[in-house]
């Protein structure tokens, strides 16, 4: 079974890698997320399949030391979206800038607020 359906996956790949963007931060996540990650219109399984890369960018790259109940299942999402070539803007934000890294952390320490 792919990563991503055809239709979600073309949604995904259809999104522009911006640089000069800042990251938001997801509470309830936990992770970072760019403006140019995240589309419209990805069905219900797509969007939940995105979160799951998100979610393992943030243990996997940006706080290796971070763990989550199901690491495997994060991990897993990751490599099988990456072996199958998904191009998505997130794959191009494997490591953090000194700024991101400092928001980041400010963002964990104040639980987000």
């Amino acid at each position: 079974m792919a990563y991503f359906e055809e239709r979600d996956r073309r949604i995904v790949e259809a999104l522009k890698y911006r640089p000069d963007l800042e990251p938001g931060f997801e509470a309830i996540k936990g992770c970072l997320v760019w403006a140019d990650e995240r589309p419209d219109g990805l069905t219900p399984a797509g969007y939940e399949r995105l979160c799951d890369l998100w979610i393992a960018r943030t243990f996997l790259c940006h706080d290796p030391s971070r763990k989550t109940l199901n690491d495997a299942h994060y991990r897993a999402a990751w490599i099988q979206a990456k072996s199958e070539g998904v191009r998505w803007p997130g794959f191009l934000r494997e490591a953090l800038s000194d700024a991101d890294r400092r928001y980041y952390e400010e963002m964990c320490e104040d639980g987000g607020v």
